[in-house]
């Protein structure tokens, strides 16, 4: 007979459940104070620290919050309603125990049900988890969207394989897959031999992505980006053969054959599908260095549209060897027996936690040697050795291509790191999404200037209403005054000649800031543009690198729609200023309502980056927000997406009027009837 079971749960161990919060100090905060309103007598979560902090100071981190937590679980124990918190909300607050489950008197709130719980415990006969169904499903939904089918098209044959969103711009996959476009570098000091490799010139052409494969709109297909590699890493004993090649897997000296080989590749698309569709930031989170348990292995195999298959790590013990023992073993690898055919290679791996672990690299069929090429199954034989023809699974930990390619996805990442569906203020963020990019891109530094351009209308008229003036009111919100200098003015201040134009922009930035006058004294026998523009404007460029200092300095020119600029002298200034901050690490551009599109220093670079405000808002641009807003917390289907897409849209046609646009109407909408359900529904 188990052990009798306390009355009353509140003489479970506070000290106990303390060690196994896992929750956020925010997300213990609403939870907490949700059952706190309701005991008469009981404190708010924020007046029970502030007590304890009052008694024992301690400084704002982790071991703050840890105190404060235990003492407002104290709290909930003096009052009453500990077991009703824990049997709430016990899987969002608290760690597993060994077991791995949440300790079963924590589920039931009186004692009879208590005692029956504790007299069914021994009938949990594994270690598995009770998973939350809701975030299961929504995992599933999360990883179907970020997982993408890789096109290899060369020599008129069609090469596919699977992969899956690490960045915005970022796919994860196996080398072998797209080892046709690949060539070797040079020899280089300080590169491993496995990492030496570059993409063959015009291999661009011949990648692509394809996502929803199974959605009724029919799939999304994404080219690669110019510069597509962005890091990989070669498959053991690829030699110098070609994709596909069957090799023998090794019967010793396992660990060499497998390190520094890791097979795989993080290719660039060419637009930022991670900002709507979320992805798995393996670059800024270590992944788990022990895998065990169930597995979800979600790819495209053969000709099918995206499949996933279940199985485990814990693989039958006779394929143990298959990773060498002692000194000999490798972690370079990990075995699983979850199904997967031609096409599943660059797979996403899910734990049973739902969290990304591995990348699928290829089944291993064995028989007198073991080669790639199978699936998964098999039963050992007496003498524990795998039977001839039964086959496992093989695949990448996460954890070592973090070790890796960990600093290269960094680096190509910079900032730009999600789609935000509204500002600080509230106020939605609706089809923006490349002028966010934009942003993101400068701020690293890859991009200098931005153009926004705001299209004509059929009277061949600049466009109004398009959110051309909100793209200050984003700029406000994504640029911090510690490390951006933002200068806003208007194109009607630089219609004057080039002395008046310059010191109009030195003014804004600073009031007294003026060009100094020794530089438009022309020298004899010299013109205007010949010898005064460059001094005026190399007094220009150096006022502002000084102004910036050790920060961004970013001159937002607004109103250029209805101000162009004169073919004039002033012109030739601003056209010189573009191509200094071209040069210039400290300095930016943005560029409001420009609409003429033949200024050779805009044109003629990749620091420039063009952006056209929609008519209005569509039904598209809509459902986009609806999946940044929700960030995977909700296990929204696409098809309950598109429908209040389309409702909103509908609605907010019929609203518009002519003082009234539908831009307009489509944000009021989401402010005020779409957005507030939305945040309770994600306990924002």
């Amino acid at each position: 007979m188990p052990d009798p079971v306390p009355e009353s749960a509140n003489t479970l161990d506070v000290a106990e459940l303390a060690a196994r919060v896992k929750a956020s100090r925010a997300e213990f905060e609403s939870v907490f104070d949700d059952h706190a309103a309701a005991r008469k007598g009981a404190a708010s979560f924020k007046a029970i620290a502030l007590r304890r902090q009052q008694r024992e100071p301690l400084a704002s981190g982790p071991e703050r919050d840890a105190a404060d937590m235990r003492v407002a679980l104290e709290h909930a124990a003096a009052h009453d309603f500990l077991a009703e918190l824990c049997a709430a909300a016990g899987d969002r607050l608290f760690n597993t125990n060994a077991a791995g489950t949440i300790l079963p008197t924590l589920l039931a709130t009186d004692a009879e049900s208590r005692q029956s719980v504790a007299l069914t415990y021994q009938a949990i006969a594994s270690a598995g988890r009770f998973h939350n169904m809701d975030e299961v499903q929504a995992s599933l939904m999360r990883a179907q969207r970020r997982t993408c089918r890789i096109v290899v098209r060369q020599d008129g044959r069609r090469v596919t394989g699977s992969g899956f969103l690490i960045g915005p711009r970022l796919v994860l996959t196996n080398w072998h897959v797209v080892q046709s476009l690949l060539e070797p570098l040079p020899a280089s000091p300080g590169i491993e031999l496995a990492e030496a490799w570059q993409a063959k010139s015009g291999s661009a052409d011949a990648l692509s992505v394809e996502f929803d494969l199974n959605a009724p709109g029919g799939k999304t297909s994404v080219a690669a980006a110019a510069d597509w590699l962005i890091a990989a890493s070669q498959s053991e004993g690829a030699g110098g053969g070609g994709a596909g090649d069957t090799v023998k897997w090794p019967t010793t000296n396992v660990k060499a054959a497998f390190e520094p080989f890791d097979d795989f590749a993080v290719l660039k698309i060419s637009e930022a599908a991670g900002l709507e569709r979320g992805y798995y930031d393996i670059a800024g989170t270590e992944p788990p260095q022990e895998l065990t348990g169930r597995v979800v292995l979600v790819q495209y195999p053969g000709a099918f549209s995206i499949r996933m298959s279940e199985g485990s790590f814990d693989v039958d013990k006779t394929f143990a060897r298959l990773l060498g023992s002692g000194a000999d073993a490798t972690d370079a690898r990990v075995l699983h027996n979850a199904n997967s055919i031609g096409g599943s290679s660059g797979g996403l791996i899910l734990d049973s936690d739902m969290r990304p672990v591995a990348l699928h690299q290829a089944g291993l069929k064995l028989g007198r040697d073991a080669v790639f090429g199978g699936a998964a199954g098999g039963d050992g034989t007496a003498d524990g050795e795998p039977p001839p023809g039964s086959a496992v699974n093989v695949a990448i930990p996460l954890r070592r291509i973090w070790k890796k390619a960990g600093p290269a996805i960094q680096a190509s990442l910079g900032d730009l790191k999600a789609l935000r569906p509204q500002l600080k203020g509230g106020e939605p963020l609706i089809g923006r999404m490349e002028f966010q990019q934009a942003i993101a891109e400068a701020m690293a530094g890859k991009v200098k200037i931005i153009v926004v351009r705001p299209g004509r209308g059929d009277d061949g008229l600049p466009l109004g209403k398009v959110g051309k003036s909100f793209s200050r009111d984003i700029l406000r919100d994504y640029l911090d005054p510690a490390g951006h200098l933002r200068i806003e003015m208007s194109a009607a201040k630089l219609v004057r000649d080039p002395v008046g134009a310059a010191t109009a922009i030195l003014t804004a930035v600073r009031p007294g800031l003026s060009i100094d006058p020794s530089r438009m004294q022309a020298r004899p026998q010299s013109s205007e543009l010949n010898d005064v523009l460059p001094a005026i404007g190399a007094d220009l460029r150096e006022k502002l690198v000084a102004e910036a200092g050790n920060r961004i300095l970013w001159l937002i020119i607004d109103d250029l729609e209805h101000h162009a600029l004169p073919n004039t002298s002033t012109r030739e200034l601003l056209e010189r200023l573009y191509g200094d901050v071209i040069r210039e690490p400290s300095l930016r551009v943005v560029l409001v309502g420009l609409m003429e599109a033949g200024l050779a220093p805009l044109q003629n670079s990749d620091a420039t980056r063009f952006e056209q405000p929609l008519e209005h808002l569509s039904r598209a641009a809509i459902a986009s927000w609806l999946v940044g807003r929700l960030d995977g917390r909700l296990a929204l289907p696409d098809a309950v997406r598109d429908c209040i897409a389309g409702v909103v849209d509908a609605v907010a046609e019929s609203r518009k009027n002519p003082a009234f646009s539908k831009t307009h109407a489509v944000a009021e909408l989401i402010r005020k009837d779409v957005d507030p359900p939305l945040k309770r529904g994600l306990d924002i």
